[in-house]
């Protein structure tokens, strides 16, 4: 039996302690936020909410076909049966596709709450040093405080806290240096009565928005509000990372409005949140994720690709080398 620390409550760092916990080894996951799910976020006020981080899943590998099919039965995860549109050069056009889209029931992120409840979770708990004493390791939060001994540590947050944490000169540091994410700033609003808009979701490639959703049209969200939810495309975003959110409601407004072809009613409620490391450069990454000198490991989407089930198949990967190993 070891101890890890796992640093991160996404699905990642998620899974990976749910595994190694059924295994007989003893995990305590630390997260630096009050809540788990990571972008699988979900904000929420009494009488709206929106999925104001990634906005939905497909299933493409066996291995996490099965794992949504058991979510389904738990009935915390549902489809999405949407149809997409695109909108380029100043025109709209319908972008169907035999894409099954996956949303959390009635969160993002309930499909982990069922997982959290069997562990052992630190939360806003920032962990900022990792220091190694005689092959093992002590962590320190942003208080001064210390937890310690663990015979391995697991990072599961994005690359650029990940890159912090390990300390330098390190193989899994040095391969990191090159690597890159991009930000994405999301903006969600509700308005007090319908829009007129008559499409549910749209890829979007003018060059400020990658991404527009009627995100009240899920199944389980409040139907109090109309709310939509923007994701602003990455060079963007970059470009105007200080962005008042009065210029990305101009930006959204102007969307939705060319969308309704009318004045849109008055706005109730809205908020906005940067993801600075949204989206990794690569859609296919191919790191290693195990330093098995040194007990430090990696997982996350972006060790993997970009998309949500990569972030489970990380887990998986790392758990099972974890388990399998001499």
């Amino acid at each position: 039996m070891s101890e890890f620390a796992i640093i991160g409550a996404g699905i990642a760092g998620m899974r990976t302690a749910q595994l190694l916990t059924a295994a007989g080894h003893i995990c305590l996951v630390f997260e630096k936020g009050p809540m788990i799910g990571g972008r699988m976020a979900t904000y929420q006020q009494e009488q709206w909410q929106a999925d104001y981080g990634t906005q939905y899943f497909t299933a493409r590998s066996p291995e996490f076909k099965t794992q949504v099919d058991q979510w389904l039965e738990q009935n915390t995860v549902i489809p999405w049966n949407v149809s997409p549109w695109t909108y380029k050069d100043d025109s709209f056009e319908p972008s169907p596709d035999e894409q099954i889209r996956y949303v959390g029931y009635p969160c993002m992120n309930t499909m982990l709450e069922t997982i959290s409840d069997k562990l052992d979770i630190y939360y806003d708990s920032r962990i900022e040093r990792l220091e190694r004493v005689d092959k093992k390791w002590r962590l320190w939060d942003g208080n001064g405080e210390h937890f310690d001994m663990f015979d391995g540590v697991i990072i599961t947050a994005p690359l650029a806290q990940t890159l912090a944490l390990i300390p330098m000169g390190l193989p899994l540091e040095l391969q990191l240096r090159n690597e890159k994410m991009m930000p994405t700033f999301s903006y969600a609003i509700a308005f007090s009565a319908p829009t007129g808009i008559n499409k549910e979701a749209l890829f979007i490639n003018n060059g400020i928005i990658s991404w527009a959703a009627r995100d009240s049209s899920k199944p389980g969200r409040p139907q109090t509000f109309e709310t939509w939810v923007i994701h602003f495309a990455d060079n963007w975003t970059t470009n105007h990372l200080k962005a008042s959110e009065d210029l990305l409601k101009q930006q959204a407004l102007n969307l939705l409005t060319q969308l309704a072809g009318s004045p849109l009613p008055e706005i109730q409620y809205s908020f906005s949140h940067c993801w600075l490391f949204a989206k990794n450069t690569k859609d296919d990454a191919t790191l290693s994720y195990w330093d098995e000198e040194n007990s430090i490991g990696i997982a996350g989407d972006w060790t993997l690709g970009s998309r949500m089930e990569d972030a489970w198949l990380s887990a998986n990967r790392l758990a099972n080398h974890l388990l399998t190993k001499p």
